[in-house]
């Protein structure tokens, strides 16, 4: 049974079935997802009991057989090296496929609706296009830097335990500016004068932050806890 004194990091390590109840909540399992149940749902203004009831309920359900989450099971079961392959194989390529298609449809419905919503999409592009360099840096320095010494050190060093905390850092600073931007669309909710593409922009956008989200989770909560176990 999930209780109030477990984190949401816990939640979703044990019941990988309950991150798409989550994300609709827009909450945090992953960066932030290391507070007690109790503070972080309090700090949404939520009540804490009737939140428990409803994720104990979605936590007892089955999970589907083509559950896009129910690779975290058989994630945990993999050896850090394989969790290393299946991240770039995986997240890297989606993530990547997902912030380029993002990037296109925010640069036309930035031209097309900038005479009645420019202050935000402006604010909008602003703060995805620093995401994006970002993101896309941090895969840079973990395919060709830190998993690589992690795959070259089994058992490891400080040096390779300071880069991966590193890894961390980063995670928690994007973790923030995806907050900003829900934030600023409301939690993607299109304006009512929006167009197919304005509403697929941000449905896709919420995609790859799903798919972010997830992404993380894997490495803070379980890859990187487990290669620092292997000292």
């Amino acid at each position: 049974m999930i209780t109030k004194d477990m984190t949401l990091a816990d939640v979703v390590k044990a019941h990988p079935n309950t991150i798409g109840f989550l994300n609709g909540l827009h909450l945090d399992y992953c960066c932030g997802g290391h507070e007690a149940i109790s503070i972080a749902i309090r700090e949404k203004g939520m009540d804490v009991e009737k939140f428990l009831a409803e994720l104990n309920e979605v936590a007892a359900r089955p999970t589907a057989a083509k559950d896009v989450h129910a690779d975290i099971e058989s994630f945990k079961d993999l050896k850090v090296t394989e969790m290393l392959d299946d991240l770039e194989a995986t997240h890297h390529v989606t993530d990547r496929r997902l912030m380029a298609e993002t990037e296109d449809l925010l640069n036309k419905i930035l031209i097309v609706h900038y005479p009645h919503h420019g202050e935000m999409l402006t604010r909008l592009h602003h703060l995805y296009a620093g995401l994006k360099a970002e993101l896309e840096e941090h895969f840079a320095k973990e395919e060709q830097l830190v998993f690589p010494l992690m795959r070259q050190h089994p058992h490891p060093d400080k040096e390779t335990l300071d880069l991966v905390q590193q890894l961390e850092d980063e995670h928690t600073g994007a973790g923030d500016v995806i907050k900003e931007i829900q934030q600023l669309t409301n939690n993607f909710t299109p304006p009512e004068d929006a167009c197919p593409t304005f509403r697929h922009t941000y449905a896709t956008m919420e995609a790859l932050f799903d798919d972010i989200f997830i992404h993380i989770f894997k490495e803070n909560s379980i890859a990187f806890p487990e290669y620092a176990e292997q000292q």
